[in-house]
């Protein structure tokens, strides 16, 4: 559990592994398929640049030497996005999926 901005986190990392050159992978496992499309793609991919923050944060390592991937069992695929969010992406990704799901004349407790 972690606060982006105003919203808090609730998620459970699969597995950390040490890599080589003293990075390290978060993964998430999925017994589905990959998405489709690119949308669902980038979708899917706020879950782990959360992960990555989250795990940053908790081992006290730069942002920079975490990466993140989701690893499909069926298909034995694993995807590693390009480019996660980073903190300020987060919050602004996050506020924007909040307010968007109030309805029509409400407001958020600030």
């Amino acid at each position: 559990e972690m606060a982006i901005g105003d919203t808090v986190v609730r998620g459970r990392i699969d597995a950390i592994f040490a890599d080589p050159d003293g990075t390290v992978t978060v993964v998430d496992w999925k017994t589905g398929e990959p998405p489709a499309d690119e949308q669902a793609r980038k979708h899917a991919a706020i879950q782990l640049a959360v992960y990555r923050l989250a795990w940053a944060a908790l081992s006290g390592q730069s942002e920079d030497t975490v990466r993140a991937a989701f690893h499909y069992v069926r298909s034995g695929k694993t995807v590693m996005p390009e480019n996660l969010a980073g903190a300020d992406e987060l919050v602004e990704l996050l506020a924007a999926a909040s307010s968007a799901e109030q309805p029509c004349g409400s407001s958020v407790p600030g």
